[in-house]
């Protein structure tokens, strides 16, 4: 009876000293996946994936820093072990989603530029077929430099693009596009004021 005895205390110290290791393994291998999601540009382009990594991060850290508070004896390391898995899962999540966004502003950022190049071509036009005559000639220098303008900014959504900053690229090639949009109200709103008058 005895040695049953000492048996379970020995099985149930040697189950407590298990449970009082922290699941390095585990930590590691989320740490990691964290690590893919951030080099993944998760925070640009998954934010709300990337949002539920930082949280479950948030709580494998409070859970260890709660772990490492207790006595040695009371510590266990369960639900570290399953907040660790869960952390691994979302930053993993977080790197396919980016991914997949990345691709899609990818295709976006492209057909941007191909419609800015477009409507910078119609710009150009427009200020061609612009009226001219007395009192213009400062409204079309403003348009022609304005025009001008456009083309720079295509080309540095090009360059966002090249180096991989579809997001950029998207927002240049946007601002060229709305650009290029105004200077065509712009003369058409001159063509019509000179039929009016």
């Amino acid at each position: 009876m005895k040695r049953i005895r000492l048996t379970s205390i020995a099985v149930v110290a040697l189950a407590l000293a298990a449970c009082a290791q922290a699941p390095t393994a585990q930590i590691d291998a989320a740490k990691q996946a964290v690590d893919s999601a951030k080099s993944a540009q998760a925070p640009d382009y998954a934010p709300e994936s990337w949002n539920a990594t930082n949280d479950a991060q948030s709580k494998l850290d409070a859970e260890l820093k709660a772990q490492d508070d207790r006595w040695s004896p009371l510590r266990s390391y369960a639900k570290a072990q399953t907040l660790a898995a869960d952390l691994k899962d979302t930053a993993e999540r977080a790197a396919q989603d980016a991914s997949a966004a990345k691709e899609k502003a990818k295709s976006e950022a492209s057909g941007l530029i191909a419609q800015a190049h477009d409507e910078y071509d119609k710009a150009q036009k427009a200020v061609g077929t612009a009226p001219h005559g007395k009192g213009t000639e400062a409204d079309l220098a403003s348009l022609k430099t304005d025009a001008t303008s456009i083309d720079g900014t295509i080309q540095d959504a090009q360059k966002a693009f090249d180096a991989g900053d579809f997001l950029g690229a998207k927002t240049k090639a946007q601002a060229a596009i709305s650009s290029a949009q105004q200077i065509q109200k712009e003369v058409d709103t001159a063509k019509q004021q000179r039929h009016a008058a």
